[in-house]
């Protein structure tokens, strides 16, 4: 059983009435529970919000125990960094990578699929943008430095 489910469970409440509270299809919530899909960043920290949970705890993986109870399986590890001593200002950005990895690797293909259209999408966007205030900056205008030079 998911994080979330345990908790909407603790709450007494149905899918329904929690996707309703967030704005969000039923199905959404039952692929959350199930670990088919993640929720997004918003929906992730409203969720958090309403049950008094932290972040970790909604996106953290789980996992079923030999007992058959669930596991909820925390971001922090052993060998981590911050276990280490070393200064995180340097480290944080590998830790934070590992940590999508983690999350990415306990996805479906479906959701993996869909999270990489997206990156895909955001990154097309990023690099068009770049290129407009490259050409903006520096030379398909007409005040570019060549058209200033007079000519002889």
């Amino acid at each position: 059983m998911s994080y979330i489910r345990q908790l909407r469970k603790q709450h007494h409440i149905t899918q329904a009435q929690l996707a309703e509270k967030l704005n969000v299809t039923q199905t959404s919530v039952s692929q959350w529970e199930s670990g088919r899909n993640f929720p997004d960043i918003k929906t992730a920290r409203k969720l958090a919000d309403y049950f008094g949970a932290s972040l970790d705890q909604i996106l953290a993986p789980h996992s079923k125990s030999k007992d058959g109870k669930d596991s909820h399986m925390p971001y922090i590890y052993a060998d981590s960094p911050y276990h280490q001593g070393i200064n995180v200002n340097k480290i944080g950005e590998l830790e934070m990578k590992r940590r999508l990895i983690d999350v990415f690797d306990h996805l479906s293909l479906t959701a993996k699929t869909r999270i990489l259209e997206r990156a895909e999408a955001y990154l097309e966007v990023e690099l068009f943008e770049r290129e407009n205030k490259l050409k903006n900056n520096f030379g398909d205008n007409e005040n570019s430095p060549q058209d200033s030079v007079p000519r002889t």
